[in-house]
């Protein structure tokens, strides 16, 4: 047996702030489609893996920017795997949501998707009964456990379960469980969606988020795809398949400025050495050694732009944005550096980290974006004190 464990599609999605004059045409057409072309390449790997089914686990779409073409270009790969015979398992998210006593949506007959309330969806495979349990979301907002509602694994060889949503240490309000809730179910594999970070949340049994397919901002980095399970004498493998078209990656360079054209030429050396196989949105970081005026920062960007408008197709890399950092090369006292040491192992505790996120979760633009993964959170607090620290020694 084999299947595809994909989530948040996120079809047609904005990439807000990215289209401008200074952007191609031609490549912004490429990341507004990147979407579809990942999901496109899902389709193509489950009918060349001859895999029995496909579970997709909540945001396919964009709510609020989806157009009719979205849902057409669903169709037609629904139809596609259809014709392979490839059964397809979906739940609705958060940026999906449906009522479905409310709103009728037609899909092939291949097409399996679960009502608002918890149910379970059985079928077979190669003689092995297995049950798939899941929910769609019918509101945005779900803060009740429906985990409470799955049922215990029973009389079935194996039981799949998808949900979307979070953990609920971090204060999310996205049908919240813990790892023991899941585990307690007694399910071989769970197919989580909701978090854009692939990462697995228990091994035995597989507690998986899949990540998203396409990274659609700077805070979403590094290659995005599904996973293909496979069932290896009852034991079951999980495989990482990258789908994203485009990557979004942050590139550092410290520099001695001499002046804006050696800049720039070492900037695309730089690129050319990087040797990139699969198109960059970059994030530039200029650590210089002196401060440059907003007419030479300026500049720079403005030549910058023109240098890749020609290039970026053969280096692979656009950059969107430019940061310009002084090199100030201060560093701390030692007595200084022993009491933010101090300070840091008692400020980045995991339940204060956690307590902090809960009150930003609230507001739905932040949850969206802010990792359930505590380590991440603490990176993040802790770049802003570092920024902060480094802002007061350059004063």
């Amino acid at each position: 047996m084999k299947f595809i464990h994909a989530a948040d599609l996120h079809l047609e999605s904005p990439f807000l702030g990215l289209k401008n004059d200074e952007t191609p045409k031609e490549l912004w057409d490429e990341i507004y489609n990147s979407t579809f072309i990942s999901f496109q390449t899902i389709v193509n790997d489950a009918i060349n893996e001859q895999v029995d089914f496909i579970l997709l686990a909540g945001d396919l779409f964009d709510r609020d920017n989806q157009t009719p073409k979205t849902y057409d270009f669903f169709q037609k790969e629904m139809e596609k795997l259809n014709e392979n015979n490839i059964d397809v398992y979906m739940i609705f998210g958060n940026h999906d949501y449906f009522d479905l006593n409310k709103d009728a949506i037609g899909f092939p007959k291949n097409v399996h998707v679960f009502s608002n309330d918890v149910e379970t969806k059985t079928l077979t495979v190669n003689g092995k009964k297995i049950a798939i349990t899941g929910f769609s979301y019918a509101s945005k907002w779900i803060t009740d456990k429906k985990i409470d509602e799955y049922p215990v694994k029973d009389n079935v060889d194996m039981h799949i379960g998808m949900l979307h949503g979070g953990l609920e240490q971090t204060g999310d309000h996205y049908a919240p469980f813990s790892v023991n809730d899941l585990t307690s179910k007694n399910y071989d594999y769970w197919a989580l969606g909701h978090i854009h970070k692939r990462q697995e949340l228990n091994q035995n049994p597989p507690i998986i988020y899949s990540g998203n397919i396409q990274g659609r901002h700077k805070n979403e980095p590094g290659d995005k795809g599904y996973l293909l399970v496979t069932d290896n004498l009852n034991k079951l493998d999980v495989e990482f398949r990258t789908t994203s078209v485009i990557n979004w990656s942050d590139l550092k360079m410290n520099i001695t400025f001499s002046d804006v054209e050696s800049t720039l030429n070492q900037v695309l050396d730089e690129l050319k050495q990087q040797n990139f196989t699969k198109m960059q949105l970059i994030n530039l970081e200029l650590s210089l050694n002196e401060a440059l005026s907003d007419s030479k920062q300026q500049d720079f960007v403005y030549r910058l732009n023109n240098a890749l408008r020609n290039e970026y197709r053969q280096l692979n890399a656009w950059i969107y944005e430019v940061k310009f950092k002084l090199n100030s090369g201060v560093k701390l006292s030692s007595i200084d550096q022993e009491i933010w040491d101090e300070a840091e192992d008692n400020v980045f505790l995991e339940d204060k980290i956690n307590d902090i996120a809960k009150t930003l979760r609230k507001y739905d633009f932040i949850a969206d974006h802010i990792d359930e993964s505590s380590d991440d959170l603490k990176s993040l607090a802790k770049m802003k004190l570092i920024s902060g620290r480094e802002d007061i020694n350059e004063d």
